[in-house]
């Protein structure tokens, strides 16, 4: 960051780093077994789901970990603000819909969250899962900065996207 080479790209330096954090994670995971709040504790869980939610340049380990965390949110033993942030995640990095409005990405000068399912039942969902009202979020968020070049940022991160498999 200090450099300025992170504000318009997804750089390869970082790319490097997701991927060395994740490969370290898996042989945790097959040492210790997956990271739930019964075996590793709240901070545990939170450490490994920013790994795993920076885990982008591997999508298949994204979503075994994200199948891995909806079974044990399904069991309170994981935290659901955490499991509604990667599901959106992975919708968008996959082209889909989010469900709770979590991801957001520049449109005409705009901070604005990309595609939601069934907008209508948006805030309820966010609820049920531990999360504030969008209004609230959209307020939070209406003063960061843009992107120098948003539509090249744009147009090359799919690009990418398409080359390690998120995207056809």
């Amino acid at each position: 960051m200090a450099r300025g080479i992170l504000e318009d790209a997804y750089h390869a330096e970082m790319e490097k780093v997701h991927l060395e954090n994740a490969k370290k994670l898996k042989v945790m995971i097959n040492q210790n077994g997956f990271p739930v709040l019964s075996n590793a504790g709240f901070e545990g869980v939170q450490l490994s789901w920013l790994i795993i939610n920076h885990s982008i340049p591997d999508p298949d380990f994204m979503k075994e970990c994200l199948l891995e965390i909806r079974m044990a949110a399904a069991q309170g033993d994981y935290p659901k603000d955490l499991l509604a942030y990667l599901e959106d995640r992975v919708a968008y990095l996959e082209d889909q819909p989010q469900l709770y409005g979590t991801n957001f990405d520049w449109v005409e000068g705009e901070l604005k969250p990309t595609k939601i399912e069934d907008l209508k039942l948006l805030d309820t969902r966010r609820l049920e899962y531990g999360l504030p009202p969008m209004a609230e979020t959209l307020f939070k968020i209406s003063q960061a900065p843009p992107p120098k070049d948003p539509e090249k940022k744009k147009k090359e991160f799919v690009l990418w996207l398409k080359k390690v498999g998120w995207r056809i």
